[in-house]
C-alpha cells in the first residue's frame, strides 16, 4: 500500500511499505531475541565469552584495544616512507 503526499512544488512524496520474509534456524532466532534484551555491558561480556568459547576462531574488532596516538603516527610514518620509496 502506498501513501502519496503532493507537495506545492510539483513533487509527490510516495511512502512504500514493503514486507520481507526470511527463514532462520530456531536457535539463531532465539539467540537474536536474547541479544535484543541485553544492555551494552552484557553484550560485551557475551562477545568475550564467544571469543573464549571458540578459542579465538571468532574475534570482534570492537573488543580490540585502540592504538595509541604515538603508535598511530608511527604507522602513518611507515606508510609514508613506503610510498616515498616508490
Amino acid at each position: 500500500m502506498t501513501e502519496d503526499c503532493f507537495q506545492p512544488d510539483g513533487m509527490v512524496r510516495i511512502e512504500e511499505i514493503i514486507k520481507h520474509y526470511r527463514y532462520v534456524p530456531q536457535k539463531i532466532y532465539e539467540i537474536t531475541q536474547a541479544l535484543d534484551l541485553l544492555n551494552d555491558n552484557e553484550k560485551i561480556k557475551v562477545m568475550k565469552y564467544i571469543v573464549r568459547l571458540t578459542q579465538k576462531r571468532v574475534t570482534f574488532r570492537s573488543l580490540e584495544r585502540k592504538p595509541s596516538k604515538k603508535a598511530f603516527f608511527r604507522a602513518l610514518k611507515r606508510v609514508d616512507a613506503r610510498s616515498n620509496d616508490l
